[in-house]
C-alpha cells in the first residue's frame, strides 16, 4: 500500500526546483500554463501566492518521493451549478509525468478528497479541467466525480478553451 502526504508548500529552493522541474514537463504546463516557465518566472509565481495566501498549496508526496503538487481553494458557485451546496472547494493538481498512467495519480485524487473533506468545510469539490484533457477527465471519473456542464473558457494565455465541470458531494 502506498503512503501519500500532503506536505505544506513552503519557500525553499527545493519546492521551486521540483516546482519548475515539473512545470517544464509538456504533460503539465500543457494544461497549467499553456508555456514554459523559467526557473525565476516560477520563484515569482509561487512566492507572490504565498505571500497572498488566497488558497492552500501543497507538494505531494508518494512512498517518501516528491511527485506534485496541488492547490486547494474556495469555489466560488457562481454559476449555482451545486444549488443545495453551499461550501465548496475546488482544486488544481500536476504531477511529475514519471507517475502518469500506473494508477497513482487516482490514488491521489482520492487521498486529496478525503483530505480535503477530512480538513475543510465544505459540501463538495468541484474539479475543471480542460475538456479535452481527457486522460484527467477519465482519473476524475474514476475517483467517484460527476460531470456537470461545459462551458466556454480560456487557457492562462486568453485563448478560447472549452472547460468541463465535475464535482463530487461530500460522503
Amino acid at each position: 500500500m502506498s503512503n501519500i502526504v500532503f506536505r505544506e508548500l513552503t519557500d525553499s529552493i527545493d519546492n521551486f526546483r521540483n516546482l519548475h522541474k515539473w512545470c517544464s514537463q509538456k504533460d503539465v504546463w500543457e494544461w497549467f500554463e499553456q508555456r514554459l516557465l523559467t526557473y525565476d518566472e516560477i520563484i515569482e509565481k509561487y512566492q507572490n501566492k504565498l505571500a497572498i495566501n488566497e488558497e492552500d498549496m501543497y507538494i505531494i508526496n508518494y512512498n517518501k518521493k516528491d511527485i506534485g503538487f496541488t492547490q486547494i481553494y474556495k469555489f466560488v458557485n457562481y454559476m449555482k451549478i451545486i444549488p443545495e451546496c453551499q461550501n465548496i472547494i475546488e482544486f488544481d493538481i500536476y504531477m511529475d509525468n514519471m507517475f502518469i498512467g500506473q494508477g497513482i495519480g487516482t490514488e491521489v485524487v482520492k487521498k486529496e478528497c478525503k483530505f480535503i473533506f477530512d480538513n475543510y468545510n465544505c459540501d463538495a469539490i468541484v474539479l475543471r479541467p480542460f475538456s479535452r484533457n481527457i486522460r484527467a477527465i477519465k482519473c476524475y471519473e474514476k475517483c467517484g466525480f460527476k460531470f456537470i456542464k461545459e462551458y466556454d473558457g480560456q487557457d492562462t494565455l486568453g485563448n478560447p478553451e472549452k472547460i468541463s465541470i465535475f464535482y463530487i458531494k461530500k460522503p
